[in-house]
């Protein structure tokens, strides 16, 4: 992965953009705002909202990412509750497909949780995601300047035969071991 694509927010906007470029009938985005914001008409393709929550940070080199995605539907006016639920399926089959596809690959989906047909004719699914991990260390240069002198061989041994007092159980080690 190049260095510019270590960076959160550019992994993001891939995600964003490769959802987008599947599910061409979608609107989709990282920019979440309450219902009020939207007209009906709005939502009557269906948007996505990809939403960074936190990280977990094994290690700089193995780092995963946590993500609410929310989906949000208008089924029309005389839309009842089962119209509204078969809508969220649909919607969220395809937040499942690309999760599983190679488009992006690596997010898995932790939890789910829908309207329950209590919001007709608005329907909606937030999806609790994981995705990774990413190598978010980049080049770190945790060796800036390297040693003066290198040492001709390199001798290692199997605990408990370490330290003080076990050097004869120590082997050289070589390019090939």
């Amino acid at each position: 992965m190049a260095q510019e694509e270590r960076n959160l927010n550019q992994i993001l906007d891939a995600m964003v953009a490769g959802f987008s470029t599947r599910y061409t009938e979608r609107n989709v985005s990282r920019n979440w705002q309450d219902r009020s914001a939207y007209k009906n008409s709005d939502l009557e393709r269906g948007e996505l909202t990809v939403i960074y929550t936190g990280e977990i940070p094994n290690d700089a080199y193995n780092t995963y990412i946590k993500l609410l995605v929310i989906g949000r539907i208008y089924c029309g006016s005389k839309a009842k509750g089962l119209d509204v639920e078969r809508a969220e399926l649909e919607f969220l089959q395809e937040w499942r497909n690309f999760c599983n596809s190679s488009a992006f690959g690596n997010i898995s989906i932790l939890s789910v949780s829908t309207s329950q047909q209590q919001e007709a004719p608005d329907g909606w699914f937030i999806s609790e995601c994981r995705a990774g991990p990413f190598d978010l260390a980049g080049e770190i240069d945790w060796l800036p300047v390297g040693p003066s002198k290198l040492p001709e061989e390199i001798s290692v041994s199997q605990s408990p035969e370490v330290g003080f007092g076990h050097e004869d159980d120590y082997f050289s080690v070589d390019e090939n071991f």
